[in-house]
């Protein structure tokens, strides 16, 4: 069986890295795209047979546009894109900027929508192509203080869900929506605030399962919604929230 293809951003660390690595495990030929150029190292770990990295910036439309062109000459096709890079924005609306606004939706939702542009072609002729964006929480059950974060993966759910009516059945396109993951990104905003520790404490209390989330859980997820097994399954949102959704983030 030829082994299928998947590009993945963000793919340096936390749940981009634990995909490269998980899809990978599954037999996937992965290219990993980032800014960083420590996303060398996740490729090099893979091996070079296997994964291939791709440095550029996603709030760079051209930059997307030659990573997925790049990736596509590179193993010969594309069969699945996962639109993982983001950033996070703890500011008030008082102190976010239009340019904070701007430069967060770029990354995270505009990315996404250039993805989709510059891999359809590529995802529809492979015969089994599958796109997974990464949303978040935020988009259902958000908290103050994050209001451009939660309307750029608001604005991921309905990219998921049109996109998903509009390449079908070609294509499937399904989001997947992680609660509180240990990541850097989280580790950045606990950094970021007075008392990281009561924070830290307050979080823990909310999640019915009474611990943050894994990379490699939420990879799961997205190896899930990229395989055949989730054939029948395109323009909806998993949530990988340990059940945070499932009540008030408040109660």
């Amino acid at each position: 069986m030829t082994a299928r293809i998947a590009l993945i951003t963000g793919a340096a660390n936390g749940i981009g890295a634990a995909t490269g690595r998980r899809l990978a495990k599954d037999g996937y030929k992965v290219a990993l795209f980032d800014r960083l150029a420590s996303g060398r190292a996740v490729a090099d770990e893979l091996g070079s047979d296997t994964a291939f990295f791709i440095q550029g910036d996603v709030s760079r439309p051209q930059d997307v546009e030659s990573g997925v062109a790049q990736a596509i000459k590179h193993f010969g096709g594309l069969d699945v894109l996962v639109n993982n890079a983001g950033v996070s924005l703890p500011k008030s609306l008082a102190d976010t900027t239009t340019d904070d606004w701007d430069h967060l939706h770029a990354i995270n939702l505009r990315a996404l929508y250039v993805g989709l542009k510059a891999a359809q072609a590529a995802l529809v002729a492979s015969g089994h192509g599958a796109v997974v964006n990464l949303a978040s929480f935020h988009a259902a059950a958000t908290i103050g203080n994050f209001a451009a974060y939660a309307a750029s993966k608001a604005g991921v759910l309905g990219l998921t869900r049109s996109a998903a009516l509009e390449l079908a059945p070609h294509v499937r396109v399904n989001a997947v929506a992680p609660g509180v993951i240990h990541t850097a990104m989280i580790q950045l905003w606990l950094d970021s605030i007075p008392d990281p520790k009561a924070a830290l404490a307050s979080m823990l209390e909310k999640q019915p399962l009474g611990r943050l989330g894994r990379s490699e859980e939420v990879a799961a997820a997205i190896a899930f919604l990229a395989s055949d097994e989730a054939s029948f399954i395109t323009g909806t949102t998993l949530y990988v929230d340990g059940g945070v959704t499932a009540r008030l983030w408040h109660a």
